[in-house]
């Protein structure tokens, strides 16, 4: 099922999953976010308006766990790698959450500008943009 499924949430409605054959819901409940969300086989990791950042069961939506110490730093989309969650926030920031429970594992900063855009995939780590222009490649390893 995780093969089809398409995972969505909007400012100020619901985020849920849905049968992309289909377009059945899967499951569905009210959660506001402007920055999205992502998803791995088990979880749907989204940062809410509110600047938590919460994981949730892909199966039925079930909030897994919920870190709420970034309240109001404007959070981008949460990114899963491996056994750690990636946001950027507002002050330029990049938190690194534990996957499995969403404590702190670490932190890194910037140039001090909001990061404002999704932190994007690469091979080997990612890419994180300010909004200054600068461009930081970062990995794990």
């Amino acid at each position: 099922m995780a093969e089809r499924e398409v995972c969505a949430v909007a400012y100020q409605g619901r985020i849920g999953c849905f049968d992309g054959t289909s377009g059945n819901v899967v499951w569905s409940r009210e959660m506001s976010s402007t920055a999205g969300l992502s998803v791995d086989a088990r979880y749907v990791f989204v940062s809410d308006d509110k600047g938590a950042v919460q994981a949730l069961d892909r199966a039925g939506g079930a909030t897994l766990w919920k870190q709420d110490r970034l309240f109001l730093r404007r959070l981008t989309a949460p990114l899963a790698l491996g056994d750690v969650v990636a946001v950027g926030d507002v002050e330029g920031y990049v938190h690194f959450l534990s996957r499995e429970t969403g404590a702190f594992v670490g932190r890194i900063s910037t140039d001090g500008s909001p990061i404002r855009t999704s932190l994007l995939r690469l091979e080997q780590g990612f890419l994180v943009q300010t909004q200054e222009g600068n461009l930081y490649a970062l990995s794990l390893r």
